[in-house]
C-alpha cells in the first residue's frame, strides 16, 4: 500500500515540481542535496528533515507549532568559514534511518511568526544553507532535474501516516517492530484486543487463526462495535477482522481454520505468536510446534467464578522463549475439569480481555526491545479482587 502523500498536498507537490530532492521517510519530510559551506570553506551537500503533521487523513497541516528542522552534515558556515549563529539551535544527533542521521538542530521563525506551509518552511532553510555556497560557486543549487525527484514510501502499510511517532521522535523505537510477522491464534475476546493493539504497530504481517463464526457474544467483548447487519451475514471471525482492520492497514492474512496436527505448520516463519485459546488439546499441539521451531510466544488466559453476587478470578500471561520450557508449568496443556469457570460461558468481561491482551502486548514489545526491561518476567498473574500483579522472572 503506497500512499502518495506528495501528490495529495500542494505544498509538498510544489517542492517536487520545482526539482528539489524531496521524499517522505518515516512520516518525515526530507530534502537532500542542499549545498552549504563547511569550516574549510568547501561547498558540501547536506539534508534537512522534519516531522510532518496532518490535519486529517493525508492532508498536511500548516506547521504553525513547529518551525524547526534537523540537519545532516558538517557545521554550516558562511563563505568565510565562520559558523552560522542565526539559525543553528544546537548540535543534535537524531537517527531517522541508518542513512539519515542528523548532526544539528535548526530553528528560525519567519517574520509573521509561523510558516504558512511546508513549502515555505523548507525552502527558507534551503535558502539559508545555500546562500554562502552560491557566493563561492554561483552554479550550485538544491534544485536539479537529475535528482531523484520523488521517492514516497513504497512500503507504507498504513492507510494514513502515524504522525505521533514522528513528532514524538520515537521512530527508531517503533522501527524495532518493522518487518515482523505476528500470528494471533484465537480471535475471541482477548485475541481481538491483541489484534487491535498489534494493528497500530508497523509489523509487516498479522496472521489470524480462528475457525469460528462472529457471534453476538464476540461483539460484546471485542474492541469497537459490530452492526446487526454484519452479524446477520454470519462472517467468520477472521474474515470480519480482516475486513475491519484491512481498511486501516495492509498485511493482514486470514486463516479460517482451527489449528491441529495437519495445519499447525502454518505458524512457520512467524517471529512471534499470541496464543489466545482455551482448549488444552489444541494448545499442546501448537506449543510443541513452537518449541520445536524455536518461535517465541505468549499464552494468555483467564479464570472467572462467582462469589456471592460478584465475580472473582485471575488473568495470566506466560511468555516463552526458546529454552524457557520450565515456565510451561503455568500453561494448561491437558484437559481439566473446571465447572466454575464462568468465562467459558461467554460472560461479558471486555475489560478483562483488554487487560489480558495488554499483558501479552507488553511481553511481546519487551521481547523485541521496544520497552526497557530489567528482568524478563515470564509469568504474570493478575488477581482481580486484590488488584495484585504477581510476577515470576
Amino acid at each position: 500500500m503506497s500512499i502518495q502523500l506528495i501528490d495529495l498536498n500542494e505544498d509538498l507537490k510544489r517542492l517536487r515540481d520545482e526539482a528539489y530532492d524531496v521524499s517522505i521517510v518515516q512520516n518525515h519530510l526530507v530534502i537532500k542535496n542542499i549545498p552549504y559551506v563547511n569550516r574549510n570553506k568547501r561547498v558540501m551537500r547536506g539534508a534537512i528533515f522534519c516531522p510532518l503533521s496532518f490535519v486529517a487523513g493525508n492532508k498536511t497541516e500548516n506547521p504553525v507549532k513547529d518551525h524547526t528542522v534537523y540537519f545532516m552534515g558538517d557545521c554550516p558556515c558562511d563563505q568565510y568559514g565562520n559558523e552560522h549563529q542565526s539559525y543553528i539551535h544546537s548540535p543534535r544527533v537524531f537517527q531517522l534511518t541508518p542513512e539519515l542521521i542528523s548532526s544539528f538542530y535548526f530553528s528560525t521563525r519567519p517574520k509573521n511568526a509561523f510558516y504558512p506551509d511546508y513549502y515555505h518552511k523548507m525552502t527558507r532553510y534551503v535558502e539559508l544553507l545555500s546562500a554562502p555556497a552560491k557566493s563561492i560557486d554561483p552554479t550550485v543549487s538544491a534544485q536539479a532535474a537529475s535528482y531523484v525527484r520523488y521517492s514516497d514510501e513504497t512500503d507504507n502499510i498504513f492507510a494514513y501516516p502515524d504522525t505521533n511517532s514522528a513528532r514524538a521522535g520515537i521512530v527508531n523505537v517503533s522501527n524495532k517492530l518493522v518487518g515482523l510477522k505476528i500470528a494471533i491464534v484465537g480471535l475471541g475476546g482477548t485475541g481481538s484486543y491483541v489484534l487491535d493493539f498489534v494493528s497500530k504497530t508497523p509489523v509487516k504481517q498479522i496472521s489470524l487463526f480462528d475457525g469460528d463464526e462472529m457471534k453476538n457474544h464476540n461483539a460484546y467483548r471485542s474492541p469497537g462495535v459490530v452492526t446487526p447487519e454484519e452479524l446477520g451475514g454470519r462472517p467468520s471471525k477472521v474474515a470480519h477482522y480482516k475486513c475491519r482492520y484491512g481498511a486501516f492497514r495492509s498485511g493482514i492474512i486470514a486463516h479460517d481454520v482451527f489449528l491441529d496436527v495437519k495445519n499447525v505448520s502454518l505458524l512457520g516463519g512467524h517471529d512471534f505468536v499470541f496464543l489466545c485459546i482455551d482448549k488444552p488439546q489444541s494448545k499442546k499441539i501448537i506449543v510443541d510446534y513452537l518449541l520445536a521451531f524455536k518461535i517465541p510466544f505468549v499464552d494468555l488466559g483467564m479464570n472467572v467464578s462467582m462469589v456471592g453476587d460478584s465475580l472473582r478470578g485471575a488473568l495470566r500471561k506466560t511468555y516463552i522463549r526458546p529454552g524457557d520450557e520450565a515456565y510451561l508449568k503455568h500453561i494448561a496443556l491437558e484437559p481439566q475439569k473446571d465447572d466454575e469457570d464462568l468465562y467459558s460461558q461467554n460472560i461479558q468481561v471486555a475489560e478483562l480481555n483488554a487487560l489480558n491482551a495488554i499483558l501479552g502486548i507488553m511481553a511481546w514489545k519487551k521481547h523485541f526491545g521496544f520497552y526497557l526491561t530489567a528482568d524478563l518476567i515470564h509469568n504474570t498473574t493478575y488477581i482481580i479482587d486484590e488488584e495484585e500483579l504477581i510476577h515470576e522472572t
